[in-house]
């Protein structure tokens, strides 16, 4: 393939030179007659004295002619060397012909006729070389894609003559399997009467459950029967027990009413110590200040528990307990600086906490999100709170700090009197997070009006 590649090249390049062979030999031939001519318009100027301007003139005419026309088959750029003779003789002649060189000028002219002509016939030949050229390579690539595709088919062929072989050898196999099921097939007839046998002797099992099962239903209706009767038992006792859920309700109704009327003797009891002013009242008063106190704990701890059962067990290690308390401190202290917005960088996005407020031994619950939770926090932090006392735990994978702060609300106006705080108890549930910690659940007791305890 490669030496017909390299034949029909050698063609092609024959084909292009003998035109260029041939090209230089007309123009040998123009360029010897225009000498001649020459020579005898010379011999006869001689003779004559001068050569005619209108033979110079129509010389040159011919000459533009005839590079017009080679210009026009883009002889410029096809044939630039001979064109640009061409143009320079002509340019030549005509300043020959102004300095009234007869002679000179029509040699110059004719000069540029043979090389206009030169160069028209040059780009004619190069135009029909290209041409023959672009169907040679059509060609080429034709047969190229045809060789092409009769590889691919030849590829196709082996393929499908392969896939013939596996379709073939998949068809024995399968005949093979075929006999393989057939067998098979004989082999379970004669097992089915087997299997008949034995779905007899299972009918007559089920028809023996059946019997069974008839009996079981005359049981479970009497079980019915004992069943309806345990309920009404139950309604009974249903009924009983909302009657003790009314007593239950009114003596706790009672019970405040007991509070209250504690609350108003405590006030009659106040004003007659500040009346007597008697060293053994006041102590009796203080007594009775305590016991309210222990009553308004008592109160609250009957409340249900805001926070889960500690076990006072931990997963947690030395150095992360380290770390939690450590996050705590900074926590409670960023609280101290009165700079909320540290202190809120250590809440969860989801925090959700348990607000709980007791004014006059009435509790109000709630439960604030993380918004509600800085606002709540920007209108406390306009009072002044004393930390009476803090205390820190470790439960399960979180770190507990319980903060009793309290501030004053109403100043004792005497010694013989009590004064009035509100008291705000916050345990804060902290785990970590990543490399953080933060606090996932918060619990607010807040004791309104209350003696400090």
């Amino acid at each position: 393939m490669k030496n017909k590649k390299i034949r029909r090249s050698h063609k092609m390049k024959q084909f292009i030179a003998l035109p260029r062979a041939y090209n230089f030999a007309l123009r040998v031939i123009l360029i010897v007659a225009m000498l001649l001519v020459s020579l005898a318009l010379a011999g006869c100027g001689g003779k004559l004295g001068k050569i005619e301007p209108s033979v110079v003139d129509t010389a040159i005419a011919d000459a533009e002619a005839a590079i017009a026309a080679a210009r026009d088959v883009d002889a410029a750029s096809l044939a630039p060397d001979v064109f640009r003779s061409a143009t320079s003789h002509l340019e030549a002649a005509k300043t020959a012909l102004t300095e009234k060189k007869g002679s000179d000028a029509l040699r110059l002219a004719y000069q540029a006729t043979a090389d206009a002509r030169l160069a028209h016939r040059h780009a004619i030949n190069v135009n029909k070389n290209s041409k023959l050229n672009a169907k040679i390579l059509e060609k080429e690539a034709g047969a190229e894609e045809l060789r092409r595709e009769l590889s691919t088919k030849k590829t196709e062929l082996a393929r499908a003559k392969s896939e013939m072989q596996n379709a073939r050898g998949e068809e024995a196999q399968l005949n093979q399997q075929v006999r393989d099921l057939q067998k098979k097939n004989r082999e379970l007839n004669i097992t089915s009467e087997k299997y008949g046998k034995q779905v007899a002797d299972l009918l007559k099992t089920v028809e023996e459950m059946q019997t069974r099962g008839k009996r079981a239903e005359t049981e479970i209706r009497n079980y019915g029967k004992e069943i309806s009767a345990l309920r009404r038992r139950i309604d009974v006792a249903d009924k009983m027990v909302k009657e003790e859920g009314y007593q239950k309700r009114a003596a706790v109704a009672e019970a405040e009413s007991l509070r209250k009327q504690i609350r108003e003797q405590a006030e009659i009891y106040t004003k007659k110590l500040a009346e007597a002013g008697q060293q053994g009242i006041a102590a009796k008063h203080a007594d009775f200040i305590k016991q309210q106190a222990q009553a308004s704990r008592a109160y609250a701890a009957s409340k249900p528990p805001l926070s889960p059962a500690k076990t006072g067990r931990t997963s947690l290690s030395t150095e992360q307990i380290t770390a939690g308390k450590a996050a705590l401190s900074n926590w409670a202290a960023a609280w101290q600086n009165n700079n909320l917005n540290v202190h809120l960088a250590y809440y969860d996005h989801n925090i959700v906490v348990d607000k709980v407020v007791i004014h006059e031994s009435k509790e109000n619950r709630s439960k604030i999100d993380r918004q509600q939770l800085e606002s709540n926090l920007r209108q406390m932090s306009e009072h002044a709170w004393r930390n009476v006392k803090t205390d820190t735990e470790v439960e399960s994978e979180s770190i507990i700090s319980v903060q009793q702060m309290s501030r004053l609300v109403t100043p004792a106006a005497d010694e013989n009197a009590t004064a009035l705080y509100n008291i705000w108890i916050r345990e804060v549930w902290m785990h970590q997070v990543g490399n953080a910690w933060k606090i996932h659940h918060e619990i607010w007791k807040i004791f309104e009006n209350v003696p400090d305890f």
